[in-house]
């Protein structure tokens, strides 16, 4: 019979089909014939059975050595997160220490949580409803842009006169963008601290395009500070997602005192705006892979260090940065197996850009001498004024006005440059042992760390700079100082709002990383995020502490922030999935 699907020429006869039905008769094979064959066997094949378990068990080894390095390598990394989760725990007690709300504060602060939690709110519903629209940077642009307006409006009707650094930043400024040459007369004990020099060269560059109004120096700083904000979206949106990073950049700009700091001329807008671009191109810098040209890396080389120089020439704690950089760089996991080539290329590049910072680190005061055509004292000695001024029991670690006399007495009585830094180091030294013995003699640590921390954590900075910097010619200083409870309530509070919430996200993570999606790429940013904190505070702690100094933090913690919005939203989905089903 023939079948019309299947193909004539795959038909079989009935015959032929018998024949292939019958079963073949088996061999008979005698032992002593089967085992003369296995004698006679090449022992090849069982050489090649024996390197097959060999390549076997080096693969295993491999496995375990991996499995042992990402291990050693995730207990550093919970080691940096559960110090800094301690640090955040101590500076939320000492920042609300440092604010004294008591008695009196009651209606303050029941009105100024509430305040604080609708921004917060506001901010997060910003954040969801911009993400998903397609011009979302538009939306973040006209939010920021309406911040930037509000100060303006404030600084064209209350009236600032810089004093103590800010008058010197000003003044300076305005000499060198009239045309007025720098003196050794006319910076005086500036000297020693050249960073103020810097932060004045810097300045004058707008008081010489616009004018050398005070006026210019604020509406910089006011667009320097949403600049910052749409800095923190990029960076917080390629290291999370853009919702991470309008959140995040919304809260950095409603932060109630660096948002009044950021009315006056002080210098960590600039530094804050290094600090990010720095983290961007070392976000870029990591994203490198084995593919991209020499161009490429030397272009992430470039950019970081001109702008780790940059930073360094406002606050030379940026070296804090770069020893969390590289730190990150040794303990960053990854699923990945990259080549050793990569791998040195990688650590090459970063070991020239830390070794040109170094070089200008060291380097500085001469280059600095060079530019300004005036001398410059050794970084010794500025370094060791702020130490001495950091071990300070009198003030707990604040300036000092007996230290900094030290400082103008020696810049009066040795008009030579190298006498002048060898008795002033001199002096300093005597100063940090008599600093150090006396904490060991009382043992006075802990009551001065205490003290020192709850100074460096204090969140009253920003309206106190504003009161101690108001003109005296302003009308409105009674009505701005009796602002004062509800202003130092509402950035307290807000503060501790993010100090808080950070603490949570952090400890969720650390605990439940395996259940977290894409948890290795999750627990890296958060050890990134935790060597800055780490880094920045215990560093501050060793030298000279003023509240504002810990503006520094504020990026770390609202990175952090971001990455709890993206917990908390994803968490959000899974809900609303698992009730729809």
């Amino acid at each position: 019979m023939n079948y019309p699907w299947i193909n004539p020429s795959h038909q079989m006869s009935r015959s032929a089909y018998k024949q292939r039905s019958k079963p073949k008769k088996r061999p008979n094979i005698h032992f002593s014939t089967l085992n003369s064959a296995v004698a006679e066997r090449p022992p090849l094949s069982f050489g090649r059975t024996r390197a097959r378990h060999r390549d076997n068990s080096f693969s295993d080894r491999l496995v375990n050595d991996r499995s042992e390095v990402q291990s050693f390598k995730l207990f550093g990394q919970s080691v940096a997160i559960l110090v800094a989760i301690s640090l955040l725990i101590f500076m939320s007690v000492a920042t609300w220490k440092g604010a004294t709300m008591t008695g009196s504060f009651g209606l303050e602060i029941f009105s100024m949580t509430l305040v604080t939690v609708i921004l917060f709110i506001l901010s997060y519903l910003s954040a969801s409803y911009i993400s998903v629209r397609n011009k979302s940077f538009v939306y973040l642009v006209i939010v920021l842009l309406v911040i930037a307006l509000i100060k303006v409006f404030i600084i064209l009707t209350y009236n600032i006169g810089p004093t103590s650094d800010y008058f010197n930043y000003h003044y300076f400024a305005y000499a060198k963008a009239s045309g007025i040459p720098w003196t050794k007369h006319m910076i005086g004990t500036n000297m020693f601290f050249p960073h103020v020099l810097n932060i004045a060269m810097m300045y004058s560059i707008p008081y010489s395009l616009i004018g050398t109004n005070y006026v210019t120096s604020q509406i910089l700083n006011i667009a320097i500070t949403m600049f910052d904000g749409l800095l923190i979206y990029k960076l917080s949106a390629s290291m999370i997602n853009k919702q991470a990073g309008i959140f995040s950049a919304l809260i950095f700009s409603l932060i109630p005192s660096y948002f009044m700091y950021s009315l006056i001329n002080g210098a960590e807008p600039m530094y804050i705006t290094f600090l990010l671009g720095i983290c961007i191109s070392f976000d870029t810098f990591l994203k490198r892979d084995a593919h991209d040209t020499n161009a490429k890396w030397v272009a992430s080389f470039l950019s970081l260090a001109v702008l780790v120089i940059l930073a360094y020439m406002v606050r030379p704690t940026i070296g804090i940065w770069v020893v969390a950089g590289f730190i990150y760089i040794i303990f960053m996991r990854t699923n990945e197996q990259y080549t050793y080539k990569f791998k040195l290329t990688r650590y090459f590049f970063f070991a020239a850009f830390a070794l040109v910072f170094i070089t200008f680190s060291v380097l500085s005061p001469k280059i600095y001498s060079a530019v300004y055509g005036i001398p410059i004292a050794s970084s010794s000695s500025m370094n060791r004024y702020s130490l001495a001024t950091g071990t300070s029991p009198e003030t707990n670690g604040a300036y000092n006005k007996h230290i900094y006399d030290i400082m103008n007495k020696n810049y009066k009585e040795f008009p030579e440059q190298a006498k002048m830094d060898s008795m002033t180091n001199k002096d300093l030294n005597k100063r940090i042992d008599s600093n150090i013995n006396e904490l060991n003699g009382q043992n006075k640590w802990g009551i001065f760390l205490d003290q020192k921390y709850t100074q460096f954590s204090n969140e009253d900075y920003g309206y106190n700079w504003i009161l101690y910097n108001t003109a005296k010619s302003n009308h409105h200083e009674g009505s701005f100082y009796s602002m004062k409870k509800s202003l130092v309530a509402l950035s307290a509070i807000f503060y501790e709002f993010i100090v808080i919430l950070c603490i949570f996200t952090m400890s969720f993570i650390l605990l439940f990383a395996p259940r977290i999606p894409d948890s290795i790429n999750t627990v890296n940013k958060l050890f990134y995020f935790s060597l800055l904190l780490d880094g920045f505070i215990i560093g501050s702690m060793i030298f000279e502490v003023q509240g504002r100094y810990h503006t520094v933090l504020y990026i770390p913690l609202v990175l952090i922030l971001g990455l709890g919005v993206k917990l908390l939203t994803e968490r959000n989905r899974k809900f609303q999935i698992t009730l729809t089903i």
